[in-house]
């Protein structure tokens, strides 16, 4: 040890004094100077080894989380943080003063010997009880001051858990309010406390407490305690952080001035009005006056009845009367309004019956008025020309830096009643998402094609409907340059799938065995060549099942030819619900069947069809049980060899299987 080292130790008992240090890891504690058994009735080791946040052995009471936990934790926030507490030593109580400092990636600690009497910063017993058990647990700031009776001075002589944690508030304990906050701030809490005292009402006031890294807006109630012998010496303290709803309180404000905005800047005037008439407004937003070319000074009308064009009253009033309890729902309506000018405006209504948030509340009808005026004189003159259009006729511009939209979307097909067309005016994605994902890359890259060469566009896709069909769509349209802004397409999109489901069902019929509902030979030789030619490509594999019903005679020669359909027609179901859904069954002929397992070895194949084989014998056909068996031959497909070379060792293996006794599963011996 240096003799710098043995100088600060001997000082440091000297002065009853113990200094530690805790790395950020908070893995280990060093001691630098003193001893800590006349203070925490500790040897060094025990020191040592106790973990870094944990409590003293012998504190006045446990906490959770520990005291230290809380101190560390406040010293890391906001440098530094200071507690008085207890500690018994053999039946000794140790007042003990602890201070904390977090600096250069850890925390270093001094602990002294308070010398003060134990007397002024503790409770009555009878009080501290009580008060622990109701105030410790409180989830609010608490704290009690008592005035001494020769000074007349308060000290702090508790502060709940939940002030320590929140503000550090151990290092209150036994200190006055000028130690504590400075003479300025002390003694204007020290004349609040003696008022509570001496008037013996509430007092409730609010601060603002500055920390380094944070601010507090708090505001704290003192009561006198209700026992009499006490009553003029303790004061308890609520103390509420409103930091947060002071910050909500500006927030909202904030809001407001925004909204505030919003309604007087938008285009559209937003109003609630009575549900009945006159339908008098009970709010309307003040850029009505802006719409209607009224004075800026002059008051927002109560309503606009007078200014509606005469053709449009009568269907504005049966529109405002359909407003009903019952029908809450959103609705629209155009008319014409009157300009201070004297020329009508056509304007757009949307609104609806708000519901009532109060009980025995009235209704309102809440809704927007907006300016459709240049709008309808483009649907005016567009109207004849998109009625008698079959489907619907479309401007689609991509810009020069790929972004799409639809300047102009208009006809007569259902699809038009899905979109949002002002929207698309804007941006094309929302209908160009809801082209299927298999068709959208062909798609896109038929418009890259056409923006280069001006080639027309001709082209066939799938688009998702809001109720979940898929509808198929024909789509023709012209290109032409934009001026070096893109390319503009001027096309019709017309509704094709009735076309498509008619040729769809035309090749389902010639792809379909009539009686079992099961692909058909034409069928099972296409999917053999394109599974073949896929193993061919990626060095993959296949297997082959044939499939025959035993003594199927012996079936319609008992029981007749509608059994023995009915025999089939179940077998196919059975054979749709044992194998897996990628897998192909055909009806090969007659009372046998062909099964395509793609990407499957033999052993897998042998599997699936030993599997299939027991749920034959096993079912009930509807004929006694035991008449249905089946034979199954496998193979599987190797590199090279044609289709009749896979069918015809497949049927080797299902005559090895009839030959050896039938109902059983064998495969190609070659």
């Amino acid at each position: 040890m240096s003799r710098l080292d043995a100088s600060l130790a001997h000082a440091a008992e000297s002065l009853d004094l113990l200094v530690w240090h805790v790395p950020t890891s908070g893995q280990e504690r060093r001691l630098m100077a003193g001893n800590p058994r006349p203070l925490l009735g500790l040897s060094e080791a025990d020191f040592l080894a106790l973990p870094a946040e944990a409590d003293w052995p012998g504190c006045s009471e446990e906490r959770d989380p520990p005291r230290r936990a809380t101190l560390m934790e406040h010293a890391r926030r906001h440098g530094n943080s200071e507690a008085r507490y207890s500690v018994v030593v053999d039946r000794d109580t140790h007042w003990l003063d602890e201070q904390i400092s977090y600096r250069d990636g850890g925390w270093y600690g001094l602990i002294r010997r308070l010398q003060r009497p134990a007397a002024m910063t503790a409770l009555p017993p009878p009080l501290d009880g009580l008060c622990r058990q109701l105030l410790d647990k409180l989830p609010h700031c608490a704290f009690i001051a008592r005035r001494e009776p020769t000074t007349k001075r308060f000290r702090y002589c508790y502060a709940n858990p939940f002030l320590a944690e929140r503000f550090g508030s151990e290092s209150l304990l036994g200190r006055s309010p000028q130690e504590a906050f400075g003479d300025y701030r002390g003694g204007r809490l020290e004349k609040r406390y003696a008022a509570c005292l001496t008037y013996q009402r509430p007092v409730t006031y609010e601060e603002t407490l500055n920390y380094p890294q944070q601010r507090y807006n708090i505001q704290t109630t003192l009561i006198t305690l209700g026992e009499p012998s006490v009553a003029h010496e303790f004061v308890i303290g609520f103390v509420h952080d409103l930091t947060e709803l002071d910050s909500a309180r500006q927030t909202a404000a904030n809001a407001h001035r925004r909204l505030r905005h919003l309604l007087d800047t938008s285009p559209a005037v937003l109003y609630a009005c009575d549900p009945h008439t006159p339908w008098s407004f009970n709010y309307i937003s003040r850029n009505v006056r802006r719409l209607l070319g009224l004075d800026d000074k002059a008051s927002s009308p109560d309503t606009l009845l007078e200014r509606v064009h005469p053709d449009d009253r009568d269907p504005l009033t049966a529109w405002l009367g359909n407003f009903t309890h019952h029908h809450q729902g959103r609705r629209t309506l155009r008319y014409r309004l009157q300009h201070a000018d004297g020329h009508y405006l056509t304007l757009q209504n949307q609104a609806r019956l708000s519901r009532p948030r109060v009980s025995n509340s009235q209704p309102e009808l809440v809704g927007t008025l907006l300016d459709v005026s240049r709008e309808a004189e483009l649907l005016a003159q567009l109207e004849l020309m998109t009625t008698r259009i079959p489907g619907l006729i479309f401007q689609l511009h991509r810009g020069a830096e790929g972004g799409m939209r639809f300047p102009y979307l208009a006809g007569n097909d259902r699809i038009l009643d899905t979109l949002d067309t002002e929207g698309l005016r804007r941006d094309a994605h929302p209908v160009l998402g809801r082209v299927v994902s298999e068709d959208r890359p062909r798609l896109m890259a038929t418009l890259e094609r056409s923006a280069e060469s001006l080639a027309p566009v001709s082209l066939q896709l799938r688009l998702h409907g809001f109720d979940e069909s898929i509808r198929w769509l024909l789509i023709r349209a012209q290109p032409e340059r934009c001026n070096g802004d893109g390319t503009l397409w001027h096309g019709v999109l017309l509704d094709v799938s009735e076309q498509i489901a008619r040729e769809q069902r035309l090749r389902t019929l010639s792809d379909t065995d009539e009686l079992t509902g099961l692909a058909n030979r034409r069928r099972l030789m296409k999917g053999l060549e394109e599974e073949t030619s896929r193993a061919r490509r990626h060095g993959s594999t296949l297997s082959l099942i044939l499939l025959d019903l035993d003594h199927f005679k012996r079936i319609n020669d008992t029981w007749g030819h509608v059994a023995g359909d009915q025999v089939l027609e179940r077998l196919a179901q059975l054979c749709r619900d044992t194998l897996r859904q990628e897998d192909i069954i055909a009806r090969f002929g007659g009372e046998e069947l062909a099964i395509l397992l793609p990407l499957t070895p033999l052993d897998q194949g042998l599997r699936l069809a030993e599997r299939l084989r027991r749920a034959v014998a096993e079912h009930d056909f509807c004929v006694p049980r035991g008449a249905v068996t089946a034979s199954l031959g496998v193979a599987e497909y190797r590199d090279g060899e044609s289709l009749d070379t896979l069918l015809e060792r497949a049927d080797r293996g299902l005559y090895d299987a009839k030959r050896g006794g039938r109902n059983r599963v064998s495969s190609d011996g070659d």
